[in-house]
């Protein structure tokens, strides 16, 4: 079973609970904004440019995109502006890897096994017998290695070749995972942090903004006792770490998390330096071996002024039976977005093979709608 953390945030929502006529016209009204850009939005209304620039940093820290002129009009923009805040954040108990772990233990505490050959899976047996082997492939690699690396470049279908034109790859990370003694710490410290010391123009600078998150704080089986976790990351693009000999490599990780170590040291807790047990540093290029994404890139950013959200991929492909899910799709990159993504592909292939109920005619229709929409973008 699956154990979860939900800690209380000091911002709360006030909300109300719509008839169904109301949530209707709230559909319809949010419908009409569906192709519209954030930015826009944003600059009709707030005129205050620290506000815009607070706001532009909430949308950068879900997805490394702010919500400017520039930047589509994703659904988790609309989550920012909303307060996402309401009754706290769940944190598995273990780690994020618990999730997997628990959904693994299920198959095998109903007597089910996950068939395997070649080193590839094949299928699933399940408890009763029964084997079902995979017509329907879902890939959550990003779209430039989906199509482009797992299938052949010269295979690479119009919309495809649409949406390379129309985005281009946003930057990677450079991640610091550190040890450090406890009592380095407040007693009071909380689990997230977001550093931008000097001027909103750093925002979205490679090295201008560092994301601090120290999940020990919330679960304290993660680490020995008397240590806490850090982990340290900021956006930095691969061509950064290209070229350079393993010597050279090696010296310039040293050289730029201690630059971030020392902000952090400065700016939150003095004494973090030399509190450090246990440090480990992966650059983009960690991100593109350890994770298959090309350049380690974090997701797609549009190459221009987007016209709005429903420009961007969804879950189906040109290609009978294959499916895409991940901040390549609808609605962009940043945890939120990309769970809302895997939800939808669920429903999706759910529906396609026959698990979920769905009308031929009008599914056929809405799927061709939006294809038209990804052909404006």
């Amino acid at each position: 079973m699956l154990s979860v953390i939900c800690f209380p945030i000091r911002l709360h929502s006030r909300f109300c609970i719509l008839s169904c006529a109301g949530r209707m016209r709230l559909v319809i009204h949010s419908a009409y904004y569906l192709p519209q850009n954030a930015g826009n939005i944003a600059r009709n209304y707030v005129k205050d440019p620290e506000l815009l620039s607070f706001i532009d940093a909430e949308c950068f820290i879900v997805s490394t995109t702010k919500c400017h002129a520039e930047t589509p009009y994703h659904a988790k923009h609309g989550n920012v502006m909303c307060d996402r805040h309401f009754g706290g954040i769940n944190y598995p108990v273990g780690g994020i890897g618990e999730i997997a772990k628990s959904l693994a233990k299920g198959l095998v505490d109903q007597r089910s096994e996950i068939l395997y050959k070649a080193n590839a899976t094949v299928g699933v047996k399940l408890s009763d017998g029964r084997q079902f082997y995979a017509k329907t492939i879902i890939s959550n690699a990003t779209r430039w290695d989906t199509f482009g690396k797992l299938l052949k470049k010269e295979d690479l279908p119009e919309e495809e070749k649409r949406f390379q034109k129309a985005y281009v790859k946003a930057p990677s990370f450079l991640s610091i995972h550190l040890g450090v003694k406890a009592d380095v710490l407040p007693p009071d410290t909380d689990c997230h942090h977001f550093v931008l010391e000097d001027d909103w123009e750093n925002l979205e600078k490679p090295y201008g903004s560092i994301f601090l998150s120290i999940p020990t704080v919330l679960d304290k089986s993660l680490a020995p006792e008397g240590n806490h976790i850090l982990h340290i990351f900021t956006t930095s693009p691969i061509e950064d770490w290209e070229g350079l000999s393993r010597k050279d490599y090696e010296a310039k990780k040293e050289l730029v998390a201690e630059k971030l170590i020392n902000r952090l040291d400065k700016k939150l807790f003095p004494g973090l330096k030399s509190s450090i047990v246990f440090k480990e540093v992966g650059t983009p290029k960690t991100h593109r071996r350890y994770l298959a994404r090309d350049s380690g890139t974090y997701g797609p950013m549009p190459r221009t002024t987007p016209k709005g959200l429903l420009a961007m991929p969804f879950n189906t492909t040109a290609i009978s039976g294959l499916y895409c899910v991940g901040d390549s799709c609808f609605p962009g990159q940043g945890v939120i977005a990309v769970a809302f993504s895997g939800v939808m592909c669920a429903h999706r292939v759910a529906a396609d093979i026959g698990l979920e109920k769905k009308n031929p005619v009008l599914d056929t229709a809405l799927l061709r709608v939006l294809g038209w929409l990804r052909t404006l973008a």
